[in-house]
């Protein structure tokens, strides 16, 4: 093969096995860099719904166990009663503040939660009223109280409230895992591509590579001169043979060209005696008179 094809190809095998699976790699971080990062704020979304989620069964429980602890300190009096609710109450104000962080890109979220705080916040204010009530020795005043603001201020207007945000929030978190997992498949479907692209880099390559070796073995031999092509220069077969395998070239001669040198030098000696005999034995010339 001519130097200029070689030097071409040798360029497209440097480009396949090297620049190559080092672009498809940079590629390959690259996408999976973005990808992982947009992943990861999916499933930062996520863990924010799930959480969201769990602290509005939380808020709803507390709610619960503080109306429960009310109507018992109400009943019997006893300081525990008061106590738990104290606690409830306490853990329902912390519920609200994290259920408001988790749920600050959701503005819809933010109207009922908003919502929720005013309801919760008179409700929690009717227990204090309640329990300040009752030791001070007004239990009549106390029940008046609720029995008063139970239409208003009760649990059935808080609590189908709370099952209407969880039920938005159920809505997004099966939204936001959807979509979660849509990243996955494409983050898993561009590596099998980058992957799938790299073997057949690799592939092409060692075709080429077996290709080279191929046109490598060719040789080009001048029809005139019987000179070989060798990296673009032109040279004997000895030089060849000395500077591609290293081996030495000694002169001789073949049975078949010994027999027609042979034949030739006879040849030539057979003409050479004919002439001498020609030389040594010349005719005799008839004379132009014969008289003489």
């Amino acid at each position: 093969m001519n130097g200029k094809a070689l030097k071409q190809n040798r360029r497209l095998l440097l480009f396949a096995f090297v620049i190559g699976p080092i672009l498809i790699t940079a590629i390959l971080l690259f996408v999976s860099q973005r990808l992982y990062t947009d992943q990861r704020r999916a499933m930062k979304l996520v863990e924010q719904s799930v959480e969201g989620r769990a602290q509005l069964i939380e808020l709803r429980n507390d709610l619960d166990e503080a109306e429960a602890a009310e109507y018992g300190f109400l009943i019997s009096g006893s300081q525990s009663f008061l106590q738990r609710s104290l606690f409830a109450q306490n853990d329902t104000y912390v519920r609200l503040t994290f259920i408001g962080l988790w749920f600050v890109d959701q503005p819809a979220q933010l109207a009922r939660l908003s919502h929720l705080r005013l309801l919760t916040e008179a409700k929690l204010a009717e227990f204090r009223d309640v329990a300040g009530l009752k030791q001070s020795g007004q239990d009549q005043k106390a029940l008046r109280l609720i029995s008063t603001n139970r239409e208003g201020l009760g649990m059935d207007q808080i609590q189908p409230l709370i099952a209407e945000i969880q039920t938005a929030a159920d809505q997004t978190l099966a939204e936001r895992r959807a979509e979660n997992e849509s990243k996955v498949n494409l983050r898993d479907l561009i590596s099998i591509c980058l992957l799938c692209l790299t073997v057949a880099v690799v592939v092409g390559a060692g075709v080429l590579l077996l290709r080279i070796r191929q046109l490598q073995s060719i040789i080009t031999i001048c029809a005139w001169t019987q000179r070989v092509n060798f990296h673009g220069k032109w040279m004997r077969m000895e030089d060849f043979l000395w500077q591609r395998f290293r081996v030495k070239v000694s002169h001789g001669i073949s049975e078949e060209a010994f027999e027609g040198v042979m034949g030739m030098v006879g040849k030539n000696l057979t003409v050479s005696n004919d002439r001498a005999e020609k030389l040594g034995n010349p005719k005799a010339q008839p004379d132009a008179d014969p008289g003489k």
